[in-house]
C-alpha cells in the first residue's frame, strides 16, 4: 500500500476553506485537538489514583464526568482527523501534528482505528510517527477484535470504581514479547508495567495462562 499524500491546497478544499487555511493554521487546530485529548485524560488518570488507592470516593462524581469529557472529545476530535485525512496525509505538518493524527486515531472507535492502522502503519514506515505508535494501534485494534496482542502495550481496566483491577490483555507469545517491543523502539515489558504502576497507583497482573475468554468472563463481558 502506498501512502496517499496531500498538499495543504487539496486539504483546504475537504474543509471548504480554501484560501483561508495555511499549514500553521492546521497545525494550530492539530495543537487545540491534542490538548482535548490529553488534558481530561491527565485528570481521568489523577482522579483514578485518587480514588482508588486512596480511597477518595468523594471524587467519583468528578471521575465520572470527566470520562463522560474524555468520550465526547474521542467522539468529536476523530471528526477533525477524518477531515484532515480525507484525500491523503497532508504534507509539511510538525511531528506533533502527526503525533495527534496517530493518537486520535488510537483513541478512536475499533471500526476507525481499523480503517487506519494500514494508513498509520505506512506512516511508521515513512517516518511520520514511531513505529512503536503503530506497534500500539496494533495492540489495541487486535484487542479490539478479541485476539491476543503482540506488543504488550495493553491493558484492561475493571472492577468498582474505588477497588479498580488492571490485567494486561492477553499476549500472542509472552516468551518473545520483549524481543517484539525491542524491535519497535519500545522498553522491556517489565519496566513497561512498573511505569504503569507509578501512573496509575494499581499494581498491573500479567498472567501468561490466562485466556481472552476468562478474562472477559472477569470483566462481565461474557
Amino acid at each position: 500500500m502506498k501512502l496517499k499524500h496531500i498538499s495543504i491546497v487539496a486539504l483546504l478544499s475537504a474543509f471548504g476553506l480554501a484560501g483561508c487555511v495555511t499549514t500553521k493554521s492546521v497545525d494550530a487546530l492539530l495543537t487545540e485537538v491534542w490538548n482535548d485529548d490529553q488534558q481530561p485524560r491527565q485528570q481521568l488518570v489523577e482522579l483514578t489514583k485518587a480514588v482508588t488507592v486512596e480511597g477518595r470516593t468523594d471524587l467519583i462524581d468528578s471521575l465520572i464526568l470527566v470520562n463522560d469529557i474524555v468520550e465526547r472529545n474521542d467522539a468529536k476530535n476523530i471528526k477533525v482527523i477524518d477531515k484532515i485525512l480525507k484525500n491523503g496525509l497532508p504534507q509539511g505538518l510538525t511531528e506533533e501534528s502527526y503525533k495527534t493524527i496517530w493518537i486520535v486515531i488510537d483513541h478512536a472507535s475499533l471500526e476507525k482505528q481499523e480503517q487506519y492502522l494500514p494508513l498509520v502503519e505506512q506512516m511508521a514506515t515513512e517516518g511520520y510517527v514511531g513505529v512503536d505508535e503503530y506497534a500500539i494501534l496494533y495492540d489495541r485494534v487486535a484487542m479490539g477484535q478479541n485476539r491476543p496482542q503482540r506488543y504488550g502495550s495493553q491493558l484492561v481496566q475493571f472492577g468498582a470504581v474505588d477497588a479498580q483491577k488492571l490485567y494486561v490483555w492477553p499476549i500472542e507469545d509472552g516468551a518473545k514479547v520483549d524481543l517484539l517491543r525491542n524491535t519497535v523502539g519500545m522498553s522491556p515489558f517489565s519496566d513497561y508495567l512498573k511505569d504503569i504502576e507509578e501512573a496509575t497507583g494499581i499494581t498491573p497482573i500479567y498472567d501468561s495462562s490466562l485466556t481472552i475468554e476468562e478474562l472477559n468472563k472477569m470483566r462481565g463481558n461474557e
